[in-house]
């Protein structure tokens, strides 16, 4: 069965599943870093989330999204009150419910709607872990309090519950009477929420009784704090608020907590009861203080200061960009040829001004769309933070996945590609990289494994690193796996060094797993994640050290919207050929050509290359130039250099396609055009680079 759903459903409830699934890893870390409790703000925020993704998935008619997040809201509004434990059983089944969104989130996006059945199990756990009821026995702490029963009447079930949780944990409590200006008086209960965030916790609101000037609205605020009187004197910013202890009903015995800290006291050894003198009026704001506030930006008008697009308007937008620059360059030529033909002067001036103008504006533009496509990688890596906890948990291995350089940013398209490649690396980490509990503490290591997930803006290229403090890369073992496969012989074997052995990993079919399992075994994997990052002209490396652990680097372009590229001349054709893949260039007049198996070589920093000319493979006449140059290139983790005769310059490109007859043409990716008005080939690198590794591997599978 098919239902439709809009595409602003879909990015909707996907932001709030991504909103759970981060407090969801906030909350583990809390629990892992000992904490006797969980920032209530961040249980609300849950619980919130949950209610939304119910609402919205409602209103589109999907009923197997609204009913799981509507036992999840269940399970999470009790966990806020206090009534259900936080624990390690319940965080799995909240983990597994998110997963269980995502899934359901993308057949919905495709138009699919299952029956209805497929999170039954899911509901199952959710309900037994909301059976664990805590119920509070004996006598209420609250009695304790000298709050009031007036004002204990009109608190929330909530507040009553943060109010219990502050007196159980020793919190001093105070009142703040504070009064704001009616028409800005949202703003300054802001300002107080900021001024304590981190140092107490507002736990009600609640208009006061007390008279106030005209114009102004009241509030008596309960707060809870670690901080004494007079320090949270200090870090109160609202003029005329005034601080009053909450004391303990006499006769009534504190927590034992509360003898260490006593509630609401500066400098008296026991709290007393409130003082029954009268309270003063909060004193009358300045008038200058409705101007500042009406300066503070107004929330609602904030939040309407973003909109969703289809990425595939922005791709429309970029290529008007690209024939922009066709244009531009265009100009350009006809401001050269001006100058050429009447001098420097006249009209030739005007035309250079307008084309420099011209330039400026449209790099201006080009720079604004591309700002618009790029997204923080935050998303992504929480996904991979929730995959690799939960693979360790099956697997019985502690993990602890570390994340750094989240917010760096990357094309929306190449983000969305990346998520398969680094899932598996993810994977790997945990399933070959770590050891288990047992083997890590007899190595002398901590029992929890770390991975360190992590991205660096570098230029026009970021680089994602995934390493893990594991047992490392056996390069005996996968020498031997693969001469078991006959993948390589045993002369190669012996002339083979680290980074080479590790490039065996990648090649399709290759496992070092000794049995199969759900994660390993099966020789699917690491050649897919080769595919996807070549695929994205990406380079992928790996390094491992016995017994320290595995990095595995991705170095990614910022985008394949608009490309640099380098336009070389090979026989009497020009050739554009993408930066993103160029490593170096390099003057064959001063480098040594060898010959393998009938294959030319030359060495590029210590390591063979092999030496293509085009001519060969396209079938062009004519002979290689006396000095000619070499463009090394790399697509993963092979390596090619590339003869070309002459390197004519750099320049954006905008690749098209060769339409549905030409698009799968051997070793071309496209055409495109430059500033003259010719149009140009684009050499695909991937591919070129992928047929000369097939026929290298051809070549020494005959030789065995």
């Amino acid at each position: 069965m098919t239902t439709l759903v809009s595409p602003e459903f879909v990015a909707e409830a996907q932001e709030i599943v991504d909103a759970l699934n981060r407090d969801l890893i906030a909350v583990e870390d809390e629990m892992r870093s000992g904490s006797d409790e969980i920032d209530p703000d961040r249980l609300n925020n849950l619980f919130r989330s949950a209610h939304s993704l119910k609402g919205i998935a409602g209103m589109f008619g999907l009923e197997e999204v609204a009913g799981l997040a509507h036992d999840m809201e269940n399970v999470l509004d009790g966990m806020r009150l206090g009534k259900v434990a936080l624990d390690t059983r319940a965080l799995d089944v909240l983990f597994s419910c998110v997963d269980r969104f995502g899934v359901l989130i993308e057949e919905a996006s495709r138009g699919e709607k299952g029956d209805g059945n497929g999170s039954q199990s899911l509901r199952d756990q959710l309900q037994k872990v909301a059976e664990g009821d805590q119920g509070d026995a004996g006598e209420d702490i609250l009695e304790t309090v000298d709050v009031g029963e007036e004002v204990l009447g009109v608190l929330t079930e909530y507040e009553e519950h943060r109010l219990r949780e502050n007196v159980k944990r020793g919190k001093n409590l105070y009142t703040l009477h504070t009064a704001f200006d009616l028409a800005t008086f949202d703003q300054g209960l802001a300002e107080l929420d900021a001024s304590l965030k981190g140092k107490g916790e507002v736990i009600s609101k609640l208009p006061s009784s007390q008279e106030t000037d005209p114009g102004t609205l009241a509030f008596d605020i309960i707060v809870g704090s670690e901080l004494t009187q007079g320090e949270l004197n200090e870090i109160i910013t609202v003029e005329g608020a005034q601080i009053v202890p909450i004391g303990r009903k006499s006769g009534k015995a504190a927590p034992a907590k509360q003898e260490a800290a006593p509630i609401g006291v500066d400098e008296a050894p026991a709290p007393e009861p409130v003082a029954e003198e009268p309270k003063p009026k909060p004193a009358k704001k300045p008038k200058a203080e409705p101007k500042k506030a009406e300066s503070a930006p107004n929330p609602q008008r904030a939040a309407m200061q973003t909109v969703r697009v289809d990425i595939r308007r922005l791709d429309r937008l970029m290529n008007m960009v690209g024939e922009l620059a066709l244009t531009k360059m265009a100009v350009q030529r006809l401001s050269e040829e001006l100058k050429q033909e009447i001098g420097f002067t006249g009209m030739a001036v005007d035309l250079h001004k307008a084309s420099r103008n011209f330039e400026r504006r449209l790099a201006d533009l080009q720079a604004g769309i591309m700002e618009v496509r790029m997204v923080p990688l935050e998303n992504l890596f929480e996904r991979m933070v929730r995959i690799g906890r939960q693979i360790g948990r099956e697997l019985g291995k502690r993990v602890r996945i570390e994340v750094s350089g989240a917010h760096t940013e990357l094309d929306k398209l190449i983000v969305e590609d990346l998520a398969d490649p680094l899932m598996h690396l993810i994977r790997n980490s945990v399933d070959h990289g770590l050891e288990s509990p047992e083997e890590r503490k007899e190595a002398g290591k901590d029992e929890e494994g770390r991975v360190k997930l992590t991205a660096i803006a570098q230029g026009n290229h970021v680089v994602v690193e995934i390493a893990d403090d594991g047992r490392g890369i056996n390069t005996e073992k996968v020498l031997s796996r693969a001469l078991e496969r006959e993948l390589i012989t045993e002369e190669r074997a012996r002339e083979m060094n680290d980074r080479e052995i590790f490039n065996l990993l990648f090649m399709p079919g290759f496992s070092t797993a000794d049995q199969v399992t759900e994660y390993s075994g099966r020789g699917v994997g690491m050649d897919v994640v080769k595919t996807n990052i070549a695929e994205l002209s990406g380079i992928i490396d790996v390094e491992s050290e016995i017994g320290q652990g595995t990095r595995t680097t991705v170095t990614l372009p910022i985008t394949l919207a608009i490309i640099p590229a380098l336009i070389v001349r090979i026989a009497d054709r020009v050739y554009a050929l993408p930066l993103n893949n160029v490593l170096e260039t390099l003057s064959l007049q001063e480098t040594q050509i060898k010959t393998i198996e009938t294959r030319e070589v030359i060495s590029v920093r210590g390591t063979t290359v092999p030496l293509v000319d085009l001519r060969e493979i396209f079938g062009m006449e004519g002979e290689r130039s006396q000095d000619a140059f070499s463009v090394v290139a790399g697509v993963g983790e092979s390596r090619m250099a590339l003869v070309v005769d002459e390197l004519i310059g750099q320049q954006d490109i905008v690749i098209k396609s060769l339409g549905r007859r030409l698009r799968n043409l051997p070793g071309i990716a496209g055409a495109t055009e430059l500033g003259n008005q010719k149009t140009i080939l684009v050499i695909d690198m991937v591919g070129l680079i992928n047929e000369i590794t097939s026929q290298n591997e051809e070549r020494a599978s005959a030789a065995r």
